[in-house]
């Protein structure tokens, strides 16, 4: 879990010091490690919030979750308390990757 929180801070620090996001950006991949430390602390995200994180206009994040769901990487389910909010996940697949990946940056 360390890995992923490491590799995101250090993409938002390289954001910060050189800019140039439309170079250096991947906002589906961003998302996904979002999505991989908040389910390793336990902790739900919104459909809204993943889309802060990439950091593009909300209509192309809101677009960009879509098209990861249709790759079948993460699930959007409704929030039952609030209809007009959805939360997002990764698929069980998915997580296990993310796994694989992070756990091989470790050695």
């Amino acid at each position: 879990m360390e890995n992923a929180r490491a590799t995101l801070r250090r993409r938002l620090l390289r954001r910060q010091l050189i800019g140039a996001e439309e170079l250096f950006g991947e906002p589906a991949w961003e998302m996904l490690i979002d999505l991989f430390i908040h389910e390793g602390e336990g902790k739900p995200l919104s459909t809204s919030d993943l889309c802060v994180t990439s950091t593009i206009p909300m209509s192309s994040a809101l677009r960009l979750v879509q098209k990861l769901c249709d790759a079948r990487l993460v699930d959007r389910t409704p929030d039952l308390m609030d209809a007009r909010r959805s939360f997002v996940r990764l698929r069980p697949d998915t997580a296990h990757r993310l796994r694989a990946y992070f756990s091989a940056s470790e050695d």
